[in-house]
């Protein structure tokens, strides 16, 4: 019987095209991981396989540019894995995707169905910073209200129809997702950060959930316009904020 392995890692997704493999000469994180996993299964009797190439399903599909400081991902394999097994595919991987630790589970687990809460925060800085330019989005300096964004948070916490904040909603069998947490938070001088916790996602919500929020901190548009959102369910055709501030940072089983 084959087994499953579970693996924590983080990955900082600047020079991806997003998690999911795609067709074509795209780097994503997945095919990389699978490219490492094919190096290490050509010297390892338990990663060998006659029938198929292994393949890591992950956690969630996050976006070009999107980063994931704590990930899930599962595979199968045949036998058990070698105690240096995680040594030896961090020493492979590129210095952008970092592999924390393995743990086999019962075969009908699974890192994406089993999930049952997700948590995403989004960095911003006012300040120029060599060091968070790839990380955290600059803001354009100003004044923002903090207690606007804070007022419309608390209006989307709950079970809601997202479907006014998805790019792609008619491919999702449903667009009710359950907020359970919609902060916001001042990190240090010039420095913030949204967290936003559900039972799921879906795509580019929480880049134009932000988008939304800078223009109620500038006063381009009232508090609650995002609540007029949910009720009216149409979608809004604005801009959505860069990636390079979005992370999955949680997932909890």
């Amino acid at each position: 019987m084959p087994h499953r392995y579970f693996v924590q890692l983080a990955y900082r997704g600047t020079r991806y095209r997003g998690w999911q493999r795609q067709s074509g000469d795209v780097p994503s994180v997945q095919e990389t991981i699978e490219g490492a996993v094919a190096q290490v299964a050509g010297k390892s009797r338990e990663l060998r396989s006659d029938q198929r190439p292994i393949r890591v399903v992950g956690c969630g599909r996050t976006d070009a540019g999107v980063h994931a400081s704590d990930y899930y991902l599962h595979f199968d394999v045949e036998q058990p894995l070698r105690d240096n097994w995680l040594f030896i595919l961090n020493k492979l991987l590129p210095d952008d995707i970092v592999f924390y630790r393995v743990w086999e589970v019962d075969s009908g687990a699974h890192v994406r169905y089993d999930a049952a809460e997700r948590t995403y925060d989004y960095h911003l800085h006012t300040r120029p910073d060599p060091f968070l330019h790839l990380t955290s989005t600059l803001l354009d300096p100003g004044e923002l209200d903090t207690w606007a964004m804070e007022m419309a948070l608390r209006s989307i916490v709950g079970h809601h129809d997202f479907r006014a904040f998805c790019l792609t909603p008619d491919r999702h069998n449903t667009t009710t997702c359950h907020l359970m947490e919609a902060t916001f938070h001042t990190e240090g001088e010039g420095r913030y950060r949204f967290r936003f916790v559900a039972d799921r996602f879906l795509r580019g919500m929480i880049r134009i959930l932000v988008f939304q929020l800078l223009r109620i901190g500038r006063g381009e548009i009232p508090p609650d316009e995002l609540e007029i959102a949910l009720e009216t369910k149409e979608r809004i055709s604005v801009g959505q904020a860069a990636p390079e501030g979005l992370f999955l940072s949680g997932v909890k089983y």
